[in-house]
């Protein structure tokens, strides 16, 4: 996204590390040099839940719902199920980190009781070979670089998660296959996965008055050049981004909002990823769905990617 905003675009973006969990939302919040920031949905969920579901709405806002991040569990050989997890060491990454927040999200969602490692994705992998922990979840989108390097004969196996009623609250159906990991999973198969998701969030209001106005020159380059992003060159997730999409909860940017209803034909449409010969349900033009009709098309979705599985 970086090489949107070159010198040239106009607009100047300061990157700055971060890992989509609880500690972007607290900048995001509470710095005042900080315009937006890449959130998980199951980081904002915790963060609203610990705060008793009131607050986040009324301070931050939708720029953009990006691609669904995949759940990676990577465990050792011996380990055949998730419920062999029980009792075990398992990393979900550093404390407040979007895979940590997920990691203990899905556990708690399964009722497997774990012993959690606060281990970055490295070295959690890295325990994960020497035997000194059992799993490591990895939360990212497919295909994740560091998982692909992972060699087929070192003892180490990609977890299926199957999708079910107590997941069905937070996480999304997916699957993996040989073109993601060729070195885990063998041609032909789907390993049923989940995923959670991730948006871009700003700011309501920030100390810094030019904050709103940053905000409007970063909506207007990254929506106008969006396309960009889903070249062939370019990461495949990108391609499943419908910048019209909503978050249920939250209001849109005035800048993201005014730039959808003047362009509403350049918003990109969402792809359909690794389709198999099945038609998933078909996606209406409008972009003014009702709430009854968005829930009923995401009921459509989940029966028909479960109708896959089978």
């Amino acid at each position: 996204m970086a090489s949107l905003f070159a010198e040239d675009s106009g607009t100047r973006v300061l990157p700055m590390l971060g890992d989509a969990g609880a500690d972007n939302i607290a900048l995001l919040l509470n710095d005042p040099h900080v315009d937006i920031a890449f959130v998980s949905t199951d980081a904002l969920a915790a963060e609203a839940a610990e705060a008793g579901g009131a607050g986040l709405a009324d301070r931050l806002e939708l720029v953009a719902k990006l691609y669904p991040q995949e759940v990676h569990v990577l465990a050792r050989a011996e380990i055949g199920s998730l419920a062999d997890l029980a009792g075990k060491k398992v990393s979900f990454g550093p404390a407040g980190s979007s895979s940590a927040i997920t990691g203990a999200a899905l556990f708690k969602a399964l009722g497997i009781a774990v012993e959690p490692s606060r281990l970055d994705a490295g070295a959690g992998l890295e325990q994960l070979k020497q035997g000194a922990i059992s799993a490591v979840v990895i939360v990212g989108g497919k295909p994740s670089p560091l998982i692909s390097g992972i060699p087929a004969n070192l003892g180490i196996h990609l977890m299926p998660i199957p999708f079910g009623a107590p997941l069905e609250a937070a996480y999304l159906p997916t699957h993996f296959a040989a073109e993601d990991y060729p070195n885990l999973v063998q041609p032909g198969e789907e390993l049923p996965a989940v995923a959670t998701g991730l948006v871009l969030l700003a700011a309501k209001s920030k100390g810094d008055p030019g904050s709103p106005e940053r905000v409007a020159r970063f909506v207007d380059t990254l929506f106008s050049r969006f396309a960009e992003l889903q070249g062939p060159d370019r990461h495949p997730k990108w391609r499943e981004v419908n910048l019209a999409a909503s978050l249920p909860g939250f209001k849109r940017t005035h800048a993201a909002e005014a730039w959808l209803a003047q362009r509403p034909a350049e918003a990109p449409k969402p792809v359909v990823a690794n389709a198999s010969t099945a038609q998933a349900p078909a996606l209406p033009d409008s972009l003014s769905l009702s709430a009854d009709q968005k829930e009923a098309l995401f009921k459509h979705f989940i029966e028909w990617q479960r109708g896959k599985g089978r």
